[in-house]
């Protein structure tokens, strides 16, 4: 019998033949698929069944923020005004920001961190607009007047690693708990109204660290990439300094905030450049009898360095 639709059968004969190769190749990708996730995870598995062991990082940057930092101080009962740096003080400034990080890991869970970052101000002005008073004493206008301002910022916190998400478990949920302290010194002077006592200058040499938590999530990408995102805040009300000044204890409350985006590039296996996204937020109030101190500064921007990896 002779075939009727030799072209038709032709067709569905390639027909078929491509559909087996489809077929063929899909199921070795899906095999191969199976096998890569079976080999990434064996190897993970492996990865995190060994000791860490000891390792440590170290960063150094610097700090390119815009800020604002304002300063109030009462004393000997006399109240005083709020000496704002980008506002009371617009003359010729100065300023110098940066900061350096320690890392210390010893097992696949826990860490320890320390920090510290300098914010280093001083701010030029011919003559004041008004009436200014600071420290007991009252500048008067047209006063030539000089400001600085020197916040040395510390913390050291302990990090729990809680959890790994992610086929290779790339992706790291964390906690973070320490302390925090800083030594803030600053001064209003000025060259034609001279202070005396020693009223140009205030130490807050009364400050007692206190306490900081938050939590972060970090990635890895391949061996070259970590991005961490991370918050800590404190929320501190009258808590005792154990300290007096002219024979009156004093307290301190603190409302403190730390945002950071980290994105760390390993150049090699010992050197990475260091880029962060850096929010600072910190007001302190020192107290006690006719004495009040008020420290405010509040920062963002980016911090660019390079860090050791050991």
């Amino acid at each position: 019998m002779p075939d009727l639709y030799p072209d038709v059968r032709e067709a569905l004969m390639t027909l078929r033949a491509v559909m087996l190769i489809l077929v063929a190749a899909l199921g070795g990708s899906l095999f191969a698929q199976g096998m890569s996730e079976d080999y990434v995870d064996a190897r993970t598995e492996e990865k995190f069944s060994k000791n860490h062991g000891f390792s440590f990082e170290w960063d150094v940057y610097g700090y390119i923020p815009w800020f604002e930092q304002q300063q109030r101080v009462r004393s000997g009962g006399i109240g005083s005004d709020a000496v704002s740096y980008t506002k009371d003080m617009d003359g010729f400034p100065i300023g110098f920001f940066g900061g350096t990080e320690l890392r210390f890991r010893f097992s696949w869970h826990d860490s320890i961190e320390a920090g510290y970052n300098l914010y280093y101000t001083r701010a030029f002005k011919d003559e004041l607009d008004d009436f200014t008073r600071w420290n007991g004493l009252i500048y008067p206008p047209n006063t030539d007047i000089d400001y600085g301002s020197d916040f040395h910022d510390f913390h050291i916190l302990y990090r729990r690693d809680l959890f790994r998400l992610g086929l290779s478990k790339n992706i790291t949920f964390f906690v973070k708990a320490g302390l925090e302290y800083s030594y803030i010194r600053t001064n209003v002077g000025s060259d034609n109204f001279p202070a005396v006592d020693d009223k140009d200058v205030e130490t807050f040499r009364e400050l007692f660290p206190w306490y900081t938590a938050g939590f972060g999530a970090e990635i890895e990408i391949g061996q070259s990439f970590r991005i961490t995102a991370e918050a800590r805040a404190t929320y501190e009300v009258g808590f005792p300094t154990f300290q007096r000044r002219d024979k009156n204890d004093m307290k301190q409350s603190i409302w403190s905030l730390t945002g950071l985006v980290n994105f760390n590039w390993n150049i090699t296996d010992w050197f990475s450049l260091v880029v962060n996204v850096h929010y600072r937020y910190l007001r302190v109030r020192l107290y006690g009898g006719f004495r009040q101190d008020n420290f405010l500064w509040y920062s963002v921007g980016p911090d660019i360095g390079f860090g050791l990896r050991f």
